[in-house]
């Protein structure tokens, strides 16, 4: 969670050491006009390391595995740090915009969770927007999902409501129509103390 202002082939770079997909890496930010020269420069150096693309449903894949919430499915400015499980980055002193909401809700609860979950799926995979039941009851609905093929599971988040959040409760998802049976994980299936990361 570092950032420099670095050159890379002459082009000025600003290198953060984040990375969305959990491993060992960094994102570089350039002008949008020197994007090209910057990723010819980078394939050019890397090509003697085996430096590969890779598209965005590698890039969810991994992510899934690491429990990594994304903005627009996970995390909407209609959901608090609290349906989330992130009130980890709330500031304890409070102070800043929208805490006292925030404080409120830590008090009084809400009516949804986020849960990260082990699908038993074998051909299809939940992707987002599949209702999740109980039985009958529709009790929620998947965010994204994606295979971990490092792990070989079927992954997904989803919203569910109050009393579906615990570690190891079980519920059901629709994937093409069939009723697949879920659990609620306690965290990432890949490297969940970010030893990867911190290399």
């Amino acid at each position: 969670m570092q950032s420099r202002e670095i050159s890379v082939a002459g082009i000025a770079v600003r290198a953060l050491r984040v990375s969305y997909v959990g491993e060992l890496g960094w994102e570089l930010h350039c002008p949008i006009g020197q994007l090209a020269e910057l990723h010819d420069a980078l394939m050019a150096s890397g090509e003697a390391f085996g430096i590969r693309r890779f598209g965005t449903y590698a890039m969810n894949s991994l992510r899934m595995e690491k429990a990594y919430k994304g903005w627009g499915s996970e995390l909407t400015t209609e959901i608090s740090l609290v349906e989330s499980d992130m009130t980890r980055f709330a500031k304890k002193s409070g102070g800043y915009i929208g805490s006292d909401v925030v404080e409120k809700k830590m008090r009084d609860g809400v009516p949804i969770y986020l849960v990260y979950c082990e699908v038993d799926a074998d051909d299809a995979d939940p992707i987002g927007n599949e209702p999740v039941s109980d039985s009958e009851k529709i009790i929620g609905v998947t965010t994204s999902g994606a295979y971990g093929h490092a792990v070989k599971k079927s992954l997904m988040f989803a919203y569910v409501q109050s009393g579906y959040e615990k570690p190891d409760t079980e519920f059901q998802v629709r994937i093409l129509g069939e009723l697949r049976n879920a659990k609620v994980l306690e965290g990432a299936v890949w490297d969940p103390d970010n030893a990867r990361l911190r290399g």
